[in-house]
């Protein structure tokens, strides 16, 4: 046995002396130090994400034409309010005639003041109008961006003081609750809708299916090798668990849109580099197979860059949320 154990180590000696050998064990660890990087620049990829101050999103929005500045002169109401998690938010709104209530949710890095565009279009139906700003995002607290998981119970947060807030119209019977969202906020409002009973309908506005989904193109944008992909991702969810306290996996508009009936509606730009316009299709796709009976409409907008159907054609927009709208309400 020790004579066999001899032979045994001299040829492990002389394999070692083998070129190709050597640069595998020393690659191996090599190969891990960089996929346990990626998944850290992963993880601060998606977390640690640039915010925009109100500021600079104000000013953006004017010089681009996006917003009117007459509209930062109307008598917005302004008010904090304590989030389920610990930290206040900075809500805005504006009270309406009709007596209906949409609530708007912007997308990571941006803050409310991006979703005026949205608003107005509803404003003009006569509709309340509330935005906020996301958990670490504007005037608002808490922590970094979690993708839909801490955000959809703000939501519902913002959902209950308007409630209360506006009494006199407190969500007629006949229908008059909708979430809108944009990006991150899209996906937010789709998660949230298996959550109130009050909803009426979501729309979401280039939504990702999942986050773990999103992270996945990301990497693939970057050019990362797919056999390499899971495992980065898999070190980036840990990261994001062990320091954020929550999974990546937990934020999955894919799976929340197939536990409510409440009527949806998708709207994706055809020239979305950021989200692909695939997760939209997919999605509606797969609602309509498995909930047949649910409203699941897809708008699909040439030209549109990520965030951008409604300046890329808005006749057409607001068009396709007139329809929906009165389908939706009409149940």
């Amino acid at each position: 046995m020790h004579y066999s154990i001899l032979r045994t180590g001299e040829a492990i000696l002389r394999d070692m002396s083998d070129p190709i050998l050597v640069s595998a064990i020393i690659g191996i660890p090599a190969i891990a130090v960089l996929v346990l990087a990626l998944g850290w620049i992963s993880y601060r990829g998606m977390i640690h994400y640039r915010i925009r101050d109100e500021a600079w999103l104000r000013r953006s929005g004017i010089e681009t034409g996006e917003i009117d500045e007459r509209l930062f002169g109307l008598p917005w109401i302004e008010e904090e309010l304590a989030s389920p998690t610990g930290y206040t938010l900075m809500v805005h709104a504006l009270e309406g005639a009709e007596g209906r209530f949409a609530i708007f949710h912007h997308g990571i890095g941006s803050g409310w003041v991006t979703m005026i565009k949205y608003m107005e279009l509803f404003r003009a139906e006569g509709w309340t109008v509330v935005a906020f700003d996301s958990r670490g995002h504007g005037r608002s607290g808490g922590g970094r961006p979690s993708y839909g998981y801490f955000e959809k119970a703000d939501l519902k947060a913002v959902a209950d003081w308007a409630s209360a807030r506006f009494a006199s119209a407190r969500f007629p019977r006949e229908g008059g609750f909708v979430a809108f969202g944009e990006s991150m906020g899209a996906a937010t409002v789709l998660q949230y809708a298996p959550l109130d009973p009050r909803l009426d309908a979501v729309i979401a506005d280039c939504p990702y299916s999942s986050a773990i989904g999103e992270l996945d193109h990301r990497l693939k944008s970057a050019m990362v090798p797919k056999p390499f992909r899971s495992l980065v991702i898999l070190i980036a969810d840990a990261f994001c668990l062990r320091l954020e306290g929550f999974s990546l996996r937990d934020a999955d508009p894919s799976r929340a849109i197939l536990e409510t009936r409440i009527p949806i509606l998708f709207i994706h730009g055809l020239e979305d580099r950021y989200v692909p316009w695939r997760m939209s299709v997919v999605m509606a796709e797969t609602r309509r197979r498995r909930l047949p009976g649910a409203t699941t409409e897809l708008l699909l907008v040439p030209g549109a860059r990520h965030g951008g159907s409604v300046g890329a054609d808005g006749p057409r927009y607001a068009e396709a949320l007139r329809t929906f709208l009165a389908e939706a309400l009409r149940r």
